[in-house]
């Protein structure tokens, strides 16, 4: 069965980010079935309905996903509708379910909008809002609409899973392993795994970081792929499917008993912030001190003065005395600092923007890493250094 998926909202053309389409492939992989298409349309009833019917004629299944609100933009039923030739109805179902969670004695005129569903649709409840979900099934096809908030149409998966089981020929599923790598560009690892791969593959990469993921029907031969690739990269790899660099970190740190501070600069506080998300992280980070300035770096960090005024913030040298001089101050197990140029001012020939020097330090040793992002955005480099930034410490402390 092939799937194609419409993410419906103006805001994802414009300031949004549709996350959806990642979630929604491995989950239907997960029971066999593909997902070919992917289309984000406005809040527009022509574009809707121009999507759909396109849709349609090259897909068994379409999940549309927003459009389903109490307002005036909110038009993936009405579309539906007329494509499908199906009057839009006022479920006595859904005004009762609202009506009973809300506690009202009578709805509000914009609840009673989300009373109306698509004949003859079989209704999906929605815990966490109050947009039902619907699955109508259409000269063959099924047409899914679940509302925009993911933890809304996550809350209805389990329903839509078992009637797309029934629904399916083949019990074939989908494996695929994904993995997380750091520190190796997108080229690099197409490269380097370009003999062991030829099809059912996605490299999706970002600031110094990719994701490999493997897909196929074939479990056994999926499996043997994966320790092909662990074998080529596996010093890249730092976890699987959901994990974080900053998750992977912190467990690490966690298992082995072990503290971290940090001492940043271009990033801002950024590696800070990072693992400071992760619950439980004071159970080993310690605290960090954000060294813009060159002031900072002497009179907060120690950095030397001749350091700097010899090498410059942006050195191997400033980096060094950083790493080693803030865990010395936090008496951490562990320090990993960061010094660059994020730009886009402030390079030269010698020190481009995209420059950035770490320094690793922990109780035997400390090492310094120089990396360059070139051509870049401030924003980038600062997610960039920061990644590259906890992955160089995970690897020490693995």
């Amino acid at each position: 069965m092939k799937a194609f998926f419409i993410a419906v909202g103006s805001e994802l053309l414009d300031f949004k980010l549709n996350t959806y389409t990642q979630i929604l492939s491995n989950k239907l992989g997960e029971m066999g079935i593909k997902l070919n298409h992917e289309a984000t349309v406005e809040d527009d009833f022509d574009e809707i309905l121009s999507a759909t019917k396109y849709a349609l004629s090259r897909s068994e299944l379409i999940i549309i996903c927003g459009g389903l609100g109490p307002t005036f933009d909110d038009l993936t039923r009405k579309a539906v509708s007329i494509l499908t030739k199906r009057k839009l109805i006022f479920s006595n179902y859904i005004y009762d379910f609202l009506k009973q969670k809300y506690r009202f004695k009578r709805l509000k005129k914009n609840l009673k909008n989300q009373c109306m569903a698509v004949e003859n649709a079989m209704l999906l409840e929605n815990p966490n809002g109050t947009a039902f979900g619907e699955i109508i099934e259409f000269n063959g096809k099924i047409i899914i609409l679940i509302p925009g908030p993911l933890n809304e149409w996550l809350s209805m998966w389990d329903k839509i899973k078992d009637f797309l089981s029934k629904k399916l020929n083949s019990k074939k599923r989908i494996y695929s392993v994904r993995f997380k790598i750091a520190d190796l560009k997108e080229s690099e690892l197409e490269k380097a795994l370009k003999p062991i791969t030829k099809k059912d593959f996605t490299i999706l990469s970002g600031p110094n970081i990719c994701e490999f993921i493997l897909r196929g029907y074939d479990k056994r031969k999926i499996e043997k792929l994966k320790i092909k690739v662990e074998k080529i990269i596996g010093p890249n790899i730092y976890g699987y499917e959901e994990d974080t660099i900053e998750k992977k970190l912190g467990e690490l740190l966690k298992q082995k008993g072990k503290t971290l501070s940090i001492a940043e600069s271009c990033t801002g506080g950024l590696v800070s912030s990072r693992i400071t998300d992760i619950p439980g992280s004071s159970a080993y980070y310690l605290g960090g001190i954000n060294a813009y300035s060159n002031e900072i770096k002497t009179k907060m960090i120690k950095v030397n003065k001749k350091t700097i005024k010899k090498y410059g913030a942006v050195s191997e040298q400033t980096a060094y005395e950083m790493a080693l001089k803030s865990r010395k101050i936090f008496d951490s197990d562990y320090s990993v600092s960061v010094t660059g140029i994020a730009g886009p001012e402030g390079g030269t020939e010698d020190k481009p923007v995209g420059l950035v020097w770490f320094g690793i330090s922990g109780k035997e040793k400390t090492l310094t890493e120089k990396r360059i992002f070139l051509k870049k955005d401030r924003s980038y480099i600062k997610e960039a250094a920061a990644n590259t930034a906890m992955f160089l410490l995970y690897k020490m402390i693995k």
